[in-house]
C-alpha cells in the first residue's frame, strides 16, 4: 500500500509541477496545452490513490480541453461532457461530498472556461483547484495538495501583476 501512495505521489509530482508552471504562463492557449498534459499525469495518479471520480473527471478534462483548443467545444460537447460527469462521477463516487469535488470543479470549468478576460480565466483556475486542493489532500496526494495551493497563489499572483500592468504611474 506504501508503494501506492509513493508511486502515486510522484506521478502526482510532476503534474503539479506543470500545473503551477501554466498559472505564470500569460496566454491561453499554451495554458491549456500545459493543462492538459498535466492533468493526463493526473489521470494515472489519481487512479493509483484510488480516486476515481478525480480520475474520471481528469480524463473527460483532458478531451474538454483538446475541444477547446481545437476550436471545436461548443454546446453540444459541454452538454455531452457535463452529462458524463454527472453520471459517472455519480456512478463510480466512492468519497462522499468530496468525491463531488471534482465533479463541481469541471461543471464550472466547462461552462465558464471561454471567458475572454484573463483575469475572469485565472479567477476561474483558482476556484477550480480550490475545490482539488479539498479532493487532493482526502485522497492523499499531498504532492498535488501543496501544488494545488501554489498554483492558486501563481494565478492570484498573476492576476495583481495583470493588474500592476495596466495602470499608469
Amino acid at each position: 500500500m506504501i508503494y501506492k501512495l509513493i508511486i502515486g505521489n510522484i506521478i502526482a509530482l510532476v503534474a503539479s509541477i506543470l500545473m503551477v508552471y501554466s498559472g505564470f504562463i500569460k496566454k491561453k492557449k499554451k495554458i491549456l496545452y500545459i493543462q492538459t498534459t498535466q492533468i493526463g499525469l493526473s489521470v494515472v495518479s489519481n487512479i493509483i490513490l484510488g480516486g476515481i471520480t478525480g480520475a474520471i473527471i481528469n480524463f473527460l478534462c483532458c478531451i474538454r480541453n483538446i475541444l477547446y483548443y481545437n476550436k471545436k467545444l461548443n454546446t453540444f460537447f459541454k452538454v455531452l461532457l457535463t452529462i458524463l460527469s454527472i453520471i459517472l462521477s455519480l456512478k463510480f463516487n466512492n468519497s462522499g461530498f468530496i468525491g463531488l469535488l471534482p465533479l463541481i470543479s469541471m461543471v464550472s470549468y466547462i461552462w465558464l472556461m471561454s471567458v475572454k478576460n484573463i483575469i475572469g480565466f485565472k479567477s476561474l483556475i483558482i476556484f477550480s483547484t480550490t475545490m482539488w486542493l479539498i479532493y487532493d489532500f482526502s485522497i492523499k496526494s499531498y504532492t498535488s495538495s501543496i501544488f494545488d495551493f501554489m498554483n492558486i497563489v501563481a494565478n492570484f499572483i498573476s492576476i495583481l501583476q495583470i493588474l500592476y500592468e495596466k495602470k499608469e504611474y
